[in-house]
């Protein structure tokens, strides 16, 4: 497994802080996976996972994570299955979603209500522009503005520093995705140098647990097939998944500024929401389109999956169909099912979790007209 380089230590973790950044904070180039390499950690890394270790120690969360049983199942797709059946059992009653589109409520829980404790920073992006830089500050240490972005834990997590980052988190947008929550995960990806990174996001009938709009983000250290997975273009930017379980379309930051790669894949977000299109979005690094996973050419690759629905509140099946199983990683909250499972069984959990071909293709054809 690769180990991380992280050292660095906040002076105050008992209170949240404020991460500001520019572009030039970005890290773009990556390396191949390795089982000896380590990953050097940025100043985003070191504040993140040193808070997140800080809040686990003084017992913010609901479960002791631990370290998780995990196993790379054989076959060319390497699914990474871990053992985490604590999330199965402790976690907070997910919410009864029935729409896509369904409302903010704020009646129901949502990140407003978290305690303090939770919070680990406020991600505050800067603009430079002609020589001047502009940060959005509150003016107020202790007062949310509207558009003010946080990143806090999960309190039931699924791996090391799963967090939630929630863009404009007092403007209570509901989960669905807009541009500039695209454009700020996309950053966020951008300023951590760990290759494990990786963050995901599920709609509303995509076992989306809360109605807030909200990410995932944590560190696997694993290398996951999705990173190198063969693309054929659509349109523009707009690529199709080949060879995989579950039919998608994929996006990469080659070539193209965040704000142009956020725009772009909010075209087909945006039309899976006008129409009622369950869907999962994930983001990692990994090699240029066309390239094998041997390429030292790396980029930021983007993924959105339509998918069936499942309505309703979450079930607590062995294994659910979201975001990190669609990528290849599979939390699995039984342990039967985790000694027994196959490529061939996880493949076909997948593929039934995605639309027909026709479905699929259909689907294809209308989004090209969007980016004509």
């Amino acid at each position: 497994m690769a180990a991380s380089l992280c050292n660095e230590t906040p002076n105050d973790l008992s209170q949240p802080g404020k991460f500001i950044f520019s572009e030039e904070d970005y890290v773009v180039d990556s390396n191949q996976w390795s089982e000896t390499m380590k990953f050097k950690c940025s100043k985003f890394d070191n504040q993140l996972r040193s808070r997140w270790d800080y809040a686990v120690k003084n017992g913010y969360f609901r479960y002791t994570l631990d370290s998780l049983k995990t196993r790379i199942i054989d076959g060319d797709l390497k699914y990474v299955a871990q053992l985490n059946m604590k999330r199965a059992t402790e976690r907070r009653k997910p919410q009864v979603i029935k729409s896509v589109s369904q409302p903010f409520n704020p009646d129901l829980f949502n990140f407003l209500k978290i305690k303090k404790q939770e919070i680990l920073l406020e991600l505050c992006p800067q603009q430079i522009t002609d020589g001047e830089v502009a940060i959005a500050t509150n003016g107020d240490e202790d007062t949310m503005l509207s558009d003010t972005h946080i990143i806090i834990i999960n309190v039931s997590p699924l791996e090391y520093c799963n967090v939630l980052l929630v863009p404009s988190v007092e403007s209570c947008l509901p989960q669905v995705l807009t541009q500039s929550g695209i454009e700020l995960a996309l950053k966020m990806l951008l300023i951590s140098s760990h290759q494990g990174f990786r963050i995901g996001w599920n709609s509303l009938c995509a076992f989306a647990s809360v109605n807030h709009l909200h990410f995932h983000a944590y560190y696997l250290d694993h290398e996951l097939a999705i990173e190198y997975a063969v693309t054929k273009p659509v349109i523009g930017g707009c690529h199709e998944i080949v060879g995989y379980p579950t039919a998608g379309f994929a996006f990469q930051l080659e070539e193209r500024n965040v704000e142009q790669l956020a725009r772009d894949v909010y075209k087909v977000t945006s039309y899976f929401h006008q129409n009622e299109i369950a869907h999962n979005l994930f983001m990692t690094r990994g090699t240029l389109f066309g390239e094998d996973k041997y390429s030292n050419r790396r980029t930021v690759r983007v993924y959105v999956w339509p998918r069936r629905s499942s309505y309703g509140a979450k079930t607590e099946d062995s294994f659910n169909i979201a975001v990190c199983e669609l990528a290849g990683h599979l939390p699995i909250k039984v342990e039967s099912e985790y000694e027994n499972m196959t490529q061939e069984r996880a493949s076909q959990l997948l593929r039934e979790a995605s639309l027909s071909e026709d479905e699929f293709q259909l689907i294809k054809s209308q989004l090209i007209k969007t980016f004509n």
